[in-house]
């Protein structure tokens, strides 16, 4: 009949929006492992002291131990300064993460952003099954602020559906993923050359 081809065809919309919802869910926490790792490894590299030869001096791997016998030449440009300096995730908030999302999971903030909306929303209409997806889908862009271009961003909130949103957040989320991947293989290199370790990292 005609009504349960409406119902089925609605099911279906529903699996697929929450299957696109999954996907970008996913991709972000890949993307905050990758940030962590980033700067886990920066830090080890700025802290690499190479050891003048006339003087007593332990190196500081991870920034907790004391140095010894520290002097001016430690200070030298460490390998990989310029590439690090001149990558332009570096400039942007935590590595173009930003700060919101950047502690916790995308529906977690989903959950509190309906909690908010609340007071705004009758009972039927927060009842959807489709409404986490769409606050989730709004939440999704505000993870990528920091990195996404004003237009990017102007033409999510006028996307005219949660699905078309997601789809958009994972293609900005996926070349984002690739920059920090090709940031971890020359961070890499860059630790290698200096004798750290780096398999912990990502």
């Amino acid at each position: 009949s005609s009504m349960s081809s409406k119902r089925a065809s609605s099911v279906h919309a529903i699996s697929e929006l929450y299957r696109a919802a999954n996907r970008v869910y996913r991709i972000h926490e890949e993307r905050k492992t990758l940030v962590a790792g980033l700067m886990t490894g920066l830090a080890r590299l700025r802290n690499v002291r190479r050891p003048d030869r006339n003087s007593d001096v332990l190196r500081d791997l991870d920034g907790i131990g004391l140095v010894i016998g520290r002097n001016d030449k430690l200070h030298e440009r460490t390998p990989g300064h310029d590439r690090m300096q001149n990558n332009p995730l570096i400039k942007m908030e935590n590595m173009g993460l930003g700060n919101f999302g950047i502690l916790s999971t995308i529906p977690n903030l989903a959950e509190e952003l309906m909690l908010r909306l609340e007071p705004h929303y009758g009972p039927t209409h927060r009842e959807r099954e489709e409404y986490k997806a769409e606050a989730a889908s709004f939440v999704a862009f505000r993870t990528l602020e920091a990195y996404a271009s004003p237009r990017e961003m102007a033409k999510a909130l006028l996307a005219p559906s949660a699905a078309e949103r997601f789809g958009m957040a994972y293609n900005i989320m996926a070349r984002h993923r690739e920059e920090l991947y090709e940031w971890t293989k020359t961070l890499s290199d860059d630790l290698a050359d200096c004798g750290e370790e780096c398999g912990d990292l990502w």
